[in-house]
């Protein structure tokens, strides 16, 4: 194949990229199974810390409460954010949060 200016392109044959292919799904596999798996999260500390506060638990009740009253579901992202603010987390882990807190501590909240 020839480009404008005459220079060929290069590109290996098909048998030699499929043979890297074939070579690069082998290496993974030969590395084991966490290779191909999305990276697990460590538990958060937080749930610790929660575990092991209850005057933090009835905090997080109350704030809870209060996006309640205000008309927001915790789970909403609304409420989710207002949580991942006040305790410096993502809303990701606003949401293992809340559900840990609310599924154990305080189950009137929605």
């Amino acid at each position: 194949m020839e480009t404008a200016r005459g220079f060929r392109k290069l590109r290996p044959p098909l048998r030699l990229r499929l043979g890297l292919v074939i070579l690069g799904l082998a290496a993974a596999m030969a590395a084991g199974p966490r290779i191909l798996r999305p990276t697990q999260a460590n538990p958060s500390g937080l749930l610790n810390t929660v575990k092991n506060n209850p005057a933090m638990v009835e905090e997080l009740c109350q704030q809870f409460e209060t996006i309640n009253s205000s008309g927001s579901s915790v789970y909403s992202s609304t409420g989710l954010e207002q949580v991942a603010a006040s305790q410096g987390i993502s809303t990701a882990d606003a949401e293992i949060l809340v559900t840990y807190v609310v599924g154990l501590h305080c189950p009137d909240v929605t």
